[in-house]
């Protein structure tokens, strides 16, 4: 069966699934070169079919991850039920809430709208599968984990009237234990305090998970309390002048309340305040599975402090995080839940190399490399990561560009930047030469064969771990040798390579620890602030002329800046 996932909201992108394999998929930013584009995803549908061999017409069924209001009414009453009881607790909210119905049937339509008329226009109607926005989340979680059975928690700022749900699922089926609504969503109340601290909600939510390491909770918990809380069970906001379901509408008295505050106690609270109250929830129901497996998908899940938090829980024996686990996700989630329906099929702990392959002849990249008179090359046959030992010992950062792309947010040694971890300074000068603004480290990247000495608790069995998507408390040892990877609070979030995974990345990363006794690279994306990663060879190339990464590794060749060389970080 040949399945087509796509998506045209949040994040657009397209996924060629067939007989249990994941063929491609991408984000259409890679190609359009905008942030979190919105676009309808041609490029990437064109994309993964042609690297799948066929033609749209030879695809079986096409899904889609949001039934947008059409098909979602049987979640609709609950949604009415707690509007109704916030309406009765709070009538002053109504003109709020009010909005907040409009906003939750009207936001989704017009993409719907593009979708069916694709549909139309290429006489694939019939094709059509809808996904449930956080079945798509959560079962595509459980079919992509390694797990044959799980709690399965999804968590975001809304789909098809919800925001949470947890399920329990088998072989045998799912079994829904909790759901909540958007009313009651926790992605919306990180996100407005990401807001209330100065940044982009449903963006930058990572800046203040990094922050509230610096913080401390307790000056401004109330508050957070007051926002939204767990409450006989269950997740309850209240809507009034603290909270909103919405990234919009700030009472004067809550930015009053926030000034009080210094921005990294506010950011400490929300991040502890979600890990409570999402831990509180797996712990009510992890006692109802044996296993003590978790699957863990939606945006707010991107969090990796809070997904160790939900590792720690007791009873929870392994926690599998979908690799890319916010709405860019859909088209891989949709399209393998759709054929798990169909089929039963499940795909494994399917591989993030999805996208465009850097590979380029010889000749084709001297035709590229006519047009930058700047750059020079040098191919390496043997030997290359000694090469790359070399260059990086001498603090030079490298960018690659080798490989399939990765689908997601993170990039896992394809298309990232790598440089030594023994400078404490380089989350200043490195992040300065990106033009970010971070206070989250950069991550680690280690080989397997080495994680068990630096990271307290990893096992062979976390498949987490492969795709940067949790944090781990560090050994002494490892701090002391590379503390430009571990965040003020002793931890990292690390990606750990396997051979199987990446026979030449592996192979790097125990040349390194041969070399300098350091068990780790520094790993982050390749791109600058508010751009998308690096897609094409030329968008790699832009980066190297303009410094930010001194050394660019397209395969096998090094492309320098010309005349200078090696060892040119100042």
């Amino acid at each position: 069966m040949l399945i087509l996932g796509i998506t045209n909201n949040d994040l657009a992108g397209a996924c060629l699934v067939r007989d249990g394999e994941v063929l491609a998929a991408v984000s259409e930013e890679r190609f359009s070169r905008v942030k979190d584009d919105k676009v309808w995803p041609q490029r990437a549908i064109d994309f993964v079919l042609k690297e799948g061999g066929v033609s749209l017409h030879d695809v079986d069924r096409v899904a889609y991850g949001w039934c947008a209001g059409f098909d979602a009414d049987r979640h609709l009453l609950l949604y009415v039920d707690r509007v109704a009881e916030e309406a009765l607790r709070r009538p002053d909210g109504l003109p709020h809430l009010r909005k907040r119905i409009s906003d939750e049937m009207q936001n989704d339509k017009p993409k719907r709208a593009e979708f069916d008329e694709f549909l139309r226009a290429e006489g694939l109607t019939s094709k059509a599968v809808y996904v449930d926005h956080h079945e798509a989340h959560g079962l595509g979680a459980f079919v992509c984990s390694p797990f044959d059975e799980a709690l399965v928690v999804t968590c975001d700022g809304r789909g098809d009237y919800q925001s949470l749900t947890v399920s329990h699922c088998t072989p045998d089926g799912e079994q829904v234990l909790q759901r909540e609504t958007s009313i009651d969503s926790i992605g919306y109340f990180y996100g407005r305090i990401t807001k209330l601290l100065g940044f982009r909600p449903n963006r930058h939510e990572g800046k203040i998970t990094g922050l509230a390491a610096s913080g401390d909770p307790e000056p401004a918990m109330a508050l957070m309390r007051r926002m939204i809380d767990f409450k006989d069970g269950a997740v309850r906001a209240n809507c009034g002048d603290d909270y909103q379901p919405s990234y919009n509408g700030y009472a004067q008295v809550l930015l009053d309340e926030i000034a009080r505050h210094e921005p990294a106690d506010v950011a400490a609270a929300a991040q502890a305040h979600v890990e409570n109250l999402l831990c509180a929830v797996v712990a009510q129901h992890i006692g109802a599975v044996p296993s003590g497996h978790v699957c863990l998908s939606g945006g707010v899940f991107a969090n990796v402090k809070l997904n160790q938090r939900i590792r720690e829980v007791a009873g929870v024996e392994n926690v599998y995080v979908l690799p890319p686990m916010g709405d860019g996700g859909l088209p891989l989630h949709a399209a393998v839940v759709a054929e798990y329906h169909e089929t039963g099929i499940r795909h494994r702990v399917p591989t993030m190399a999805l996208g465009p392959d850097a590979a380029l002849s010889e000749g084709r990249l001297l035709e590229i490399l006519k047009d930058y008179p700047g750059i020079t090359h040098q191919r390496v046959d043997d030997g290359i990561q000694d090469r790359l030992v070399e260059s990086l010992a001498a603090h030079d950062v490298v960018g690659t560009y080798r490989g399939r792309m990765e689908f997601g947010p993170r990039a896992l040694g394809r298309r990232s930047i790598i440089c030594a971890t023994d400078d404490v300074t380089m989350n200043d000068w490195l992040n300065k030469r990106m033009g970010r603004t971070e206070f989250m480290p950069f991550a680690p990247i280690t080989a397997e064969e080495l994680a068990e000495e630096c990271y307290v608790g990893w096992r062979p069995d976390h498949a987490a771990a492969l795709f940067m998507t949790m944090t781990y408390e560090c050994v002494p040892g490892f701090k002391e040798r590379c503390p430009a990877v571990v965040h003020v609070d002793g931890t990292a979030r690390p990606q750990i390579v396997r051979k199987q995974d990446d026979a030449f990345l592996n192979e790097l990363l125990l040349a390194w620890h041969r070399h300098t006794g350091q068990a780790a690279l520094v790993n982050t994306s390749f791109n600058k602030h508010e751009e998308p990663i690096v897609a094409s060879i030329e968008d790699a190339l832009i980066p190297l002329i303009e410094g930010v990464v001194d050394v660019l590794l397209v395969d096998d060749t090094f492309l320098l800046r010309r005349a200078e060389g090696v060892g040119s970080r100042s």
